[in-house]
Parts: structure tokens; sequence; C-alpha cells
């Protein structure tokens, strides 16, 4: 019976967290931007502006995992581009100081690893010339075993 509760809770928990990784647009720009805030000291007028720049962001994101005729390396580009794209709107809405700010939070954040190609990428060869001796050869002397 203890097995049988341990496993439904388990199970639960593990239900919890698949739903949780789903959030949705809105979720996701409200708890950015209220991070960016408590670093950034946001005033409203910013948090209105980057909250609708950072819901853009999210929906455009979510829009990219969706489509799954991209190949990986394709969408982690794309994922990139927009990040960067994101970053440049917001700091347009940041005073100078907020900016250098900023600019810490973006070096602090997690590279996301480019996933390698499922082909690797060989560079073309080139057919080797035949090597040329620099010096005639000479020949070799023989060599008396060591010990006599």
């Amino acid at each position: 019976m203890k097995k049988l509760f341990l496993t439904g809770i388990s199970l639960l928990f593990a239900l919890t967290l698949t739903f949780a990784q789903d959030a949705n647009p809105e979720d996701k720009a409200k708890e950015k931007v209220t991070k960016l805030t408590e670093k950034l000291t946001l005033t409203d007028e910013q948090q209105t502006s980057i909250y609708d720049i950072v819901l853009e962001h999210a929906k455009a994101k979510q829009a990219l995992k969706a489509d799954a005729s991209q190949s990986p390396e394709a969408l982690a580009e794309a994922k990139n581009r927009l990040q960067e794209t994101t970053d440049a709107q917001i700091k347009e809405k940041l005073s100078d100081e907020q900016k250098t700010l900023y600019d810490r939070i973006i070096s602090e954040r997690p590279k996301e690893a480019t996933p390698t190609p499922t082909t690797p990428m060989t560079p073309p060869v080139e057919p080797a010339e035949p090597a040329q001796p620099a010096e005639p050869a000479q020949p070799m002397e023989p060599q008396q075993p060591m010990g006599e």
C-alpha cells in the first residue's frame, strides 16, 4: 500500500512539473518584467513597454518551438536572433545606468547550447601532392650488433 501511495505521489509530481514548463506567454512576460523591475528599478512606464516587448518575444519563441519543420541548428539560430532583437528593444527603453546593469544581466545569462549537426561537416580534402625528398637519400651503413 505504501508503494502504491508513493507511486501516485510521484506521478502527480511529474505531471505538475510537465505542466509548469508550458506556462503561457503572458505569465512568462509578467515574471520576467517582475525580475527586471527588481534588478533595474523600472518605472511604471518602462514596465508597461518592456512587458509588451517581452510578451511578443515569448509568443514568438513559443511559435518557433511549435514549428517542427526547422532543424535544431536553425531553431537555435532563430532563438538567438530573437533574443538579440528583444535585448536591443529593451535597451531602448532603459536609462544609461539601467543599460549597464542590463548588460551585466545579459552576460550572466546561460548560453543555450547550439546542437551539433547530425551529419559531421568535414572540409573538402584536396589531393596531396607527392612528397619529393629534399636531399638525395644516402645509403645506410650496416650496424654492428651490440655486445661484440
